[in-house]
């Protein structure tokens, strides 16, 4: 069966809905989605409402020989699990599901499209809509699209204030993609909390006027739960010329100017109106971070003798900064702003030609305009993705460079107040940008030295108070958080803090980042993947996984190595003659406690809380095989346990020794590896830390770890299927009674927690450097 053929018969294909995007209007439907396979999948077109190629996979389909529909309907890689479209979510969806199709195919075909299942992040959506208000909204796009100039915006006065309303112009809405991900970004922020109401709030979205890419979420936004309205960016004033515009139109007293690329993390708008209102600022910016949970900026400072803006903090880790608290003045700042809406009107007045660096510009004309500052404030955490916003970009900087220098003869003072407050003496390298407008990655930029820091500074302090960077493998991204290791390394590092050491963690991403001339110590958490290390710091080896990866050469490089493993460590020492310490995995006290809250869904049930890794693994499948009544927590178990079997696919790390302590047995087991050389899990030590009946795979070292509490029959094993199920087939309350348990909670929590690792590192740390220095 072709692809086309595969389409018509699946349902998933809206006419109308393509038509619009493509401009074209087809004979039948068969011709749709001939041209939807032949070229309207790579422009990342949507086939249908409940279906948006770029929500499966937006990297993939300009360049993949496979259509997105196709390999949705077919199932690739779990998509008959994810969310389509912020109008379906299979999760939600109600009515039965058929192991040969597909969630989305079962709701057309058989289920009620008029009662739709929202996915979590479309809250921006009014309750009860339908299928035909979709429909109906893409129809009012059709009729009215947005306006071919932005001039009958400024022709009558100013619109009156709305008490307590404010205003959100979003620029960069150039996609579907970007205007829903603008949406579900004020979303976030307008919600109400315990002691305030939502934020009310009305939506200008700017579209090129061009850009039929954003059609889709134009239509969608009309559905949304507050005032959205649209202007054109069009002419050669551009972005600048349609803010202008939309100020000018906006009700808000208000004003939030953000681009499409920003997020928000932390804070509500209730909080952003607050910080406003408090700190007397003209205008407010929040700390921002990249893709990489960096700094991208704090503001903007600037050279002593150039004219350049610089990210401040650029590249820094937040983590590793001492931040004042709970705000900050700057020289200037970039969008997201929040300022009142008629002081946004009188410093644009009619826009301005040229974007680049507008938004700064704007930022320091408030301040100039009403004599307050513009305040950063880093509880009020944002998010910035790929690409320049619309403000701070130009296809001209050969003109729009003079332009701010001409506008800016004299820049912002405050910088060097700034670095003092923040005890740094940064260095201002690259190049002006007017002298090579076109090489943006050329120009001026900083590193953060501390005041009085030089190359090869050495930490003096007494007692020391170094700075630590621990490394990981795990991803940027929010689902890292589904990572082992992340929570490993955040609980070393609150470790290392309580010792009065400043600590990071690095993830994958921010291996090798631009800031590492600012550590003392790094610390890899050796697991998938090799570390790239800095020069002029104490590099230090902690293998806790995955150990057959590591080679003699990659240790050879650290200063201090240690294993999570007495047998291997002892092994490698003596085949590589590189010295290696024995260092257990651990526990945090601060979260696996006991705690006799009861988890009514695991209580009487073996408790199993990981991925399947794309493998049946053996305690899970036996435990099943054996009849015993079992709750699994994790991702890619459909298709190898029965739905009854899956309680969920994740459990917050903040709460799971409740589920420990809950269940009848706790399972765990090992990767081949880690167990053939004695690598013992951090879950071994978090369940007993949390009073769980711990049940594991047999591994070297056990006895070790829990011999002065069990001194008979120590913990609860297999080695084989035959060994699990003769200890299922008793009771966990007989193996472990009430004493053992508490006993187990109270020595692992003393002797295998992260504050004693920590101890043993930093005194180790302290101990080579002070050799190192003599």
């Amino acid at each position: 069966m072709s692809a086309a053929e595969r389409i018509l018969a699946s349902g998933v294909f809206d006419v109308e809905w393509y038509q619009h995007q493509a401009g074209l209007t087809f004979a039948d439907r068969a011709e749709a989605v001939s041209h939807y396979v032949e070229e309207g999948r790579r422009a990342g077109w949507s086939p249908h409402p409940l279906f948006l190629p770029a929500r499966l996979d937006p990297r993939r389909w300009d360049h993949d020989e496979t259509d997105p529909l196709v390999a949705y309907l077919e199932g690739a890689d779990g998509a008959w699990e994810k969310s389509t479209s912020p109008l379906f979510d299979p999760a939600r969806a109600d009515g039965p599901r058929r192991p040969d199709r597909s969630p989305l195919v079962s709701l057309l075909a058989d289920g009620d499209p008029r009662t739709l299942p929202l996915a979590p992040d479309a809250g921006w959506l009014r309750d009860g809509v339908t299928l035909p208000d979709v429909r109906e909204a893409l129809r009012a796009q059709v009729r009215e699209p947005v306006g071919e100039t932005a001039t009958s915006w400024r022709d009558g006065p100013a619109r009156k204030a709305v008490p307590g309303l404010m205003s959100v112009v979003v620029t960069d809405c150039a996609s579907t993609s970007e205007v829903l991900a603008a949406l579900g970004a004020v979303d976030l922020v307008t919600w109400a909390a315990d002691d305030r109401p939502a934020q009310p709030v009305e939506v200008v979205l700017l579209v090129r006027d061009e850009d039929r890419q954003a059609s889709v979420g134009l239509a969608l936004a009309r559905l949304a739960r507050w005032e959205v309205r649209t202007v054109p960016v069009s002419g050669p004033a551009g972005t600048v010329a349609a803010v202008a515009a939309a100020v000018h139109g906006a009700r808000g007293e208000h004003t939030l100017l953000m681009s499409a690329r920003n997020g928000f993390r932390e804070g509500t708008l209730a909080d952003w109106r607050t910080a406003f209102s408090e700190s007397g600022a003209a205008a407010v910016h929040p700390l921002v971070l990249n893709s990489r949970n960096l700094v991208s900026d704090a503001g903007v400072v600037y050279p002593p003798y150039e004219k350049d803006p610089v990210p401040f903090l650029g590249g820094m880790h937040p983590a590793g900064v001492v931040w004042p608290a709970p705000w900050f003045s700057v020289p200037g700042a970039p969008v997201p702003l929040l300022a009142r809406t008629k002081s946004v009107r009188a410093a644009l007045g009619d826009g301005q030609a040229g974007d680049l660096w507008a938004d700064i510009s704007l930022s320091q004309r408030l301040a100039v305009q009403e004599g307050r500052p513009v305040v950063v404030v880093p509880g009020l955490v944002g998010t910035r993705g790929a690409g320049a916003a619309a403000f701070d970009s130009s296809p001209q900087p050969g003109e729009d460079l003079p332009a701010f220098r001409a506008a800016w003869p004299e820049v912002p003072s405050g910088s060097a107040d700034l670095f003092a407050a923040f005890g740094l003496s940064p260095v201002f390298l690259g190049v002006s940008a007017v002298s090579a407008p076109e090489k943006e990655s050329s120009w001026t930029r900083a590193l953060w030295l501390p005041a009085g820091a030089g190359r090869g500074a050495t930490v003096t302090e007494a007692p020391p108070s170094l700075r630590w960077a621990i490394k990981i493998a795990a991803p940027a991204a929010d689902r890292a958080r589904q990572w082992g290791d992340f929570h490993f390394a955040n609980s070393l590092a609150d470790a290392l803090r309580a010792l009065g050491q400043r600590a990071v963690v690095d993830n994958r991403l921010n291996d090798a980042r631009f800031t590492s001339y600012t550590d003392d110590v790094v610390v890899t958490l050796r697991g998938l993947f090799a570390v790239t290390l800095p020069t002029n710091v104490t590099s230090v080896a902690w293998v806790i996984s995955h150990p057959d990866a590591v080679t003699a050469r990659e240790l050879a490089t650290y200063d201090l190595r240690y294993a999570a493993s007495p047998r291997w460590a002892r092994d490698v020492s003596s085949a590589w003659d590189l010295p290696v310490r024995p260092l257990l995995q651990c526990t945090d006290p601060s979260r696996f406690y006991l705690d006799d809250e009861p988890v009514p869904e695991v209580v009487g049930k073996a408790l199993f809380v990981g991925n399947s890794r794309g493998e049946a693994r053996p305690v899970v499948m036996h435990t099943v095989a054996s009849g015993t009544p079992i709750a699994v927590y994790g991702e890619q178990w459909e298709g190898f346990l029965p739905a009854a079997a899956i309680a969920g696919t994740y459990v917050p790390n903040e709460i799971l020794r409740r589920y420990y302590r809950s269940a009848a047995w706790a399972l765990n087991d090992h990767w081949a590896d880690m167990r053939d050389l004695g690598f013992v899990s951090n879950r071994v030590f978090d369940v007993l830390a949390s009073g769980g009946r711990l049940l594991t795979d047999a591994i070297e070292g056990l006895d070790e770890i829990t011999r002065n509490v069990l001194p008979e029959r120590g913990l609860a094993r297999f080695r084989t299927a035959e060994d699990l199920e003769a200890v299922l087939a008793g009771e966990g309350g007989a193996w472990y009674d009430e004493t053992s348990l508490r006993a187990l909670s109270d020595h692992v929590r003393k002797e295998h927690s992260f504050g004693a690792r920590a101890q043993v590192l930093l005194e180790d740390v302290l101990a080579h450097r002070a050799t190192a220095s003599d």
